[in-house]
């Protein structure tokens, strides 16, 4: 009997390891999880959490592996049972606020973080989810006073860009492009320049003004017009433009164009109908685009464009055009992108020599630098192959100035 109840007591010291195991394995489990190894993480956490259901800490950091795998609906429910036993615990209003976020519930999640700033009114982290729920939400200007809060308490480099991103999204902008193309053979080069001014009249509407300046095929020619910018969403806009010149022979005499844009998530879609009235021809253009964010450091994009021309002489001349281009953060501020383009390879550019049924094959490359002034500059070169052995080489030079 005695030997029973040892073997007894020794079994239940075996099953029900101590608290002091538990609390060497915790700290190593939390090392897997912030070194990315998630399934290996979330297996530890798990284990340590069915000794003691009770720990909010390991409950708290099997939530927050759970939202980084995607698992938005598992985390929530894990940060609701702690935020229940725990109301004053700040990392779980947190966490489950920004889930709440992922899960596109703008107005809950505001209000969990709101309960974490009462909680802690001066914690960063706090700051920098409330920033980017205010983006989300629409709130511009709440958002970038929580940037600016979280950059002058902590200026890293992340914190300071996230901010000065805010506020060119925000602000009014000026833009200015200038550029060149050389032509083997006895095609004339051109040069054109192109100013614009984005004027923000308020939270959801911009006003446009626009002009271009163009010598091409030895004749030199404008346009000016402009157009609107209308959020609808936080993450939708509907903008049209105008621009005309009807002296133009080389430019479109007149220039229409409209364009929906809508984020969801890491991808933005784009629809654009466009209508060009030339000098005895015009085209109908509409092309459907998406970019997505695939890491926070690279972008990829694709583009198709459908355009009919007519002229006097003939109806419906079809194009296509297909655009895939990709775009890399080599280092802080400093963006290398890159494309291929078969077909018209800009339209905002597009002249004569493009209607109809446009062959070319166009590569393309472009440095963009991010100052924190608010200013943009980038270079960008272009090489195009045409039918009949015509080449052309592209040069741009664009300032972006954001006030």
């Amino acid at each position: 009997m005695l030997l029973s109840f040892f073997l007894l007591l020794l079994a239940q010291g075996v099953a029900q390891p101590g608290p002091t195991t538990v609390a060497v394995d915790l700290p190593a489990a939390i090392q897997l999880a912030q070194e990315g190894h998630d399934a290996e993480a979330l297996s530890a956490l798990q284990k340590i959490a069915a000794v003691d259901p009770n720990d909010h800490l390991t409950r708290l950091w099997i939530a927050n592996v759970y939202a980084r795998m995607g698992h938005a609906d598992l985390a929530e429910a894990i940060y609701h049972s702690i935020v229940i036993e725990d109301p004053r615990s700040v990392d779980a209003w947190v966490g489950l606020g920004t889930v709440l976020l992922r899960q596109d519930r703008i107005s809950e999640g505001l209000d969990a973080l709101r309960r974490a700033e009462e909680l802690a009114p001066q914690n960063p982290n706090v700051w920098a989810a409330l920033a980017s729920a205010y983006q989300l939400s629409g709130d511009t200007l709440q958002s970038i006073s929580y940037r600016q809060r979280l950059a002058t308490v902590s200026p890293t480099v992340v914190n300071r860009m996230d901010l000065e991103n805010a506020r060119r999204e925000h602000g009014h902008r000026f833009e200015s492009q200038t550029f060149g193309e050389d032509y083997n053979g006895r095609t004339p080069t051109t040069r054109g320049s192109d100013l614009a001014l984005s004027y923000r009249v308020s939270e959801t509407f911009r006003v446009i003004g626009r002009g271009q300046l163009q010598r091409k095929f030895d004749r030199t020619e404008n346009r000016f017009g402009g157009g609107a910018e209308w959020r609808w969403t936080p993450w939708g806009t509907v903008s049209g433009q105008v621009l005309v010149n009807d002296n133009n022979r080389v430019l479109p005499q007149r220039d229409y164009m409209g364009r929906v844009d809508y984020g969801y998530h890491r991808a933005t879609y784009s629809g654009t109908l466009r209508y060009f009235d030339f000098f005895g021809a015009n085209t109908m253009m509409f092309s459907p685009a998406v970019t997505v964010a695939v890491t926070p450091r690279w972008t990829g994009a694709l583009r198709y464009a459908f355009t009919t021309t007519d002229t006097a002489a003939t109806t419906g001349i079809e194009s296509h055009t297909f655009e895939i281009r990709a775009a890399h953060e080599i280092k802080p501020r400093i963006w290398a992108r890159g494309g291929y383009i078969s077909g018209i390879e800009n339209f905002d550019q597009f002249s004569i020599d493009h209607i109809g049924e446009f062959r070319a094959k166009t590569a393309t490359g472009s440095v963009q630098i991010l100052f924190p002034s608010l200013t943009s500059i980038v270079g960008s070169y272009d090489y195009q192959w045409r039918k009949n052995g015509v080449h052309m080489g592209r040069v741009y030079v664009s300032l972006v100035q954001a006030f």
